[in-house]
């Protein structure tokens, strides 16, 4: 008897641990300016990728099913030497795929995502030419995740289900940066994002809400801790015009849990409009 169950425990763990994710998280790209003084902006466009499947082409081979990309669009500007505001908007196209032999499984599992956020922050030089900073920003935002599930039932049968939560975020993000030129820094940041999720619509049924861990999902807050580094650079030749990538991985550290995506890097264009029009704007000070 007491085999038998063993038996059948072993099976059920080997059952769900061949379901593929379904994931209710993918992290967005840190906003995290270079802010000095009164007046400093960014506006920016970031490509974003957790580097799954073929993420720098726009085609992929037949039958693959792994793709997470989209862009984030970031903006920013001191409003006083101590004080500023950020505006976020994050967007993504995602996939994956499923066993074709199991039944409980999907085949390919699509996803779309979208959420605005704003929030503001405070700025303060922790050196005496500003080369080292510290900020903190603060802001919650709104989205909506969601996606279909192409899959098949014990009849071989293809099916389609179909999940979607309106999103909302806060977040809580602290930085340090080292302005080692006037055109070149880096940052060491983390941000704690609280995710809340609700008007929930599916077709799931009870069982499959309970394997894919979704179930809960309007249960409290979802939390993440993430850590990245950025690097900004830019050209004496292009005043107001600097350039950015970013590393960033997610980890859940909240008692409910929920399937998620831990990585994701971007690449993108940053202008600072007054700048790029003030005379002299090109020279390298110290």
């Amino acid at each position: 008897m007491k085999k038998s169950i063993a038996f059948l425990a072993v099976i059920s763990v080997l059952l769900l641990s061949c379901n593929t994710p379904r994931y209710m998280y993918s992290p967005s790209a840190q906003n995290v300016p270079v802010l000095v003084k009164n007046g400093d902006s960014k506006l920016a466009a970031n490509y974003s990728s957790d580097l799954s499947g073929y993420p720098f082409t726009s085609t992929s081979p037949a039958g693959e099913t792994k793709k997470s990309n989209g862009f984030d669009l970031q903006g920013a500007v001191a409003i006083t030497d101590h004080f500023a505001i950020q505006a976020n908007y994050f967007n993504r196209t995602e996939r994956n795929g499923g066993n074709d032999d199991n039944y409980l499984d999907s085949t390919v599992i699509n996803y779309k995502r979208k959420l605005t956020e704003f929030g503001i922050g405070y700025l303060k030089s922790m050196h005496r030419h500003d080369k080292v900073m510290f900020q903190v920003f603060g802001g919650a935002g709104k989205g909506n995740f969601r996606f279909t599930d192409r899959g098949k039932d014990q009849n071989n049968i293809y099916l389609l289900r179909s999940h979607e939560a309106d999103v909302l975020k806060v977040y809580v993000q602290p930085a340090f940066l080292f302005r080692i030129r006037e055109n070149f820094s880096m940052s060491v940041s983390t941000r704690f994002s609280f995710i809340n999720f609700s008007n929930i619509k599916t077709d799931y049924t009870q069982t499959e809400l309970e394997s894919y861990q979704l179930n809960d999902l309007p249960l409290g807050y979802r939390v993440f801790f993430e850590p990245a580094f950025t690097n900004t650079f830019g050209f004496n030749k292009l005043p107001g015009v600097k350039f950015e990538y970013q590393f960033l991985t997610a980890l859940q550290i909240s008692d409910r849990t929920i399937d998620y995506r831990s990585f994701n890097f971007s690449l993108g264009i940053l202008l600072d409009i007054p700048k790029m029009f003030k005379t002299g704007a090109g020279k390298e000070t110290d």
